[in-house]
């Protein structure tokens, strides 16, 4: 990798870092382009460099939540030596944990509300496809461990994630979100064919 491709990177992230640190002190809806070049120390023209507008700029740093979701979830479902039922329960955790993140929260408020439905849909398309793997690998390894029934862990796979994202497509309040996710779990470990320990 070139020099100036490492820099074109780099700018790229220092621009991304300074809108989630803007996001994070300002909130998204009061934060405009001017507020993010003035945080990264840049022009405003080298924010349109990389970025062709703020939702894009938001939409850069949902991603960059995505990947930090990826990688706790791969910490949470990529563990065998947990039994899957209790890393299907530490996936619910994990969401309903992200979903009272401080940090995340106007993000995440942002990019749930109506009228930003196009957004939200980028950042599921991002997301999802990378989730189906880990949560088929799961729902495999109990089906292996005898814990779970199903014939088609890869469909099951969908079916679980398909339910997760209803609660969410549901309105679901961010207080409620919790006791919604558990719910969710335990209908999906009821689809599972999850036996008792």
């Amino acid at each position: 990798m070139s020099p100036r491709t490492t820099d074109k990177h780099q700018r790229r992230a220092q621009l991304v870092t300074a809108a989630a640190e803007t996001f994070a002190r300002q909130g998204v809806a009061a934060t405009s382009v001017a507020d993010i070049v003035r945080s990264a120390g840049v022009a405003q023209g080298t924010f349109y460099l990389y970025f062709p507008s703020k939702d894009d700029v938001i939409l850069a740093v949902v991603e960059t939540v995505a990947e930090s979701i990826l990688a706790g979830l791969q910490g949470r479902l990529g563990t065998p030596d947990l039994p899957a039922k209790q890393r299907l329960r530490d996936f619910g955790h994990l969401l309903a944990d992200l979903s009272r993140a401080d940090d995340l929260s106007d993000v995440t408020d942002f990019i749930h509300r109506p009228e930003n439905r196009a957004l939200h849909d980028r950042f599921a398309e991002h997301l999802l496809p990378r989730m189906v793997p880990l949560m088929h690998q799961l729902i495999a390894d109990g089906v292996a461990d005898g814990s779970f029934r199903v014939r088609d862990p890869c469909a099951a796979a969908w079916f679980v994630l398909g339910g997760l994202q209803s609660v969410e497509l549901a309105g679901t309040t961010h207080d409620e979100l919790p006791d919604a996710l558990d719910a969710a779990i335990d209908l999906a470990l009821a689809a599972l064919g999850a036996t008792d320990d």
